[in-house]
């Protein structure tokens, strides 16, 4: 068996779960400490099947290779991911509303 490769999360991607979460909260802390768990288990996920995103289109070159995993059970919540030799690199956690494009440009 093929080991897992690590998940490592930009400093941004990080930010952007936990202002998310905090968002959420303001409904309700129930759904945000479900969109922790699921933001988290789609996080993991990508170490098991790290082709299972859709690429991102992008003529930027440093996006090269940017996929895309919808943040399980959250469809509005978009894990921006690259998939390197020995890891696995989450970039950005954007909701559907935000320019996605732009946003992860920035990074």
């Amino acid at each position: 068996m093929t080991p897992l490769k690590p998940i490592v999360r930009r400093p941004k991607a990080a930010e952007d779960v936990e202002s998310h979460a905090i968002y959420i909260a303001e409904g309700s802390i129930d759904a945000a400490l479900r969109f922790l768990e699921r933001a988290e288990q789609t996080i993991k996920g990508l170490a098991l099947f790290p082709s299972s995103g859709a690429p991102f289109p992008s003529s930027v070159p440093k996006l090269a290779g940017m996929r895309t995993k919808l943040v399980k059970d959250f469809p509005n919540h978009v894990v921006f991911y690259v998939e390197h030799d020995e890891s696995i690199e989450v970039v950005r956690v954007l909701r559907g509303g935000q320019d996605m494009s732009v946003e992860v440009e920035k990074t």
